[in-house]
């Protein structure tokens, strides 16, 4: 039973959000994704190993970047 009720307030957030500004519900992912790396205790040993990479062939430019966030 508090599965339903936890489902259907899920249902309104989603309904909420798809009502949202897109910068706002950009807002939101960029922070659900924050949440979920916290979760996982391997996120910044890996973080920190590829910014402390110094090896060009492991770099991508901001227009591979950018071609590979396009959608």
């Amino acid at each position: 039973m508090v599965w339903y009720s936890y489902r259907v307030s899920l249902e309104n957030i989603k309904t909420e959000i798809a009502g949202m500004p897109q910068e706002h519900q950009d807002q939101l992912a960029a922070y659900l994704v924050h949440l979920r790396h916290q979760r996982d205790p391997k996120i910044p040993a890996e973080i920190r190993t590829r910014i402390e990479d110094k090896d060009p062939a492991n770099w991508l430019s901001l227009d591979v970047l950018k071609e590979r966030w396009k959608d």
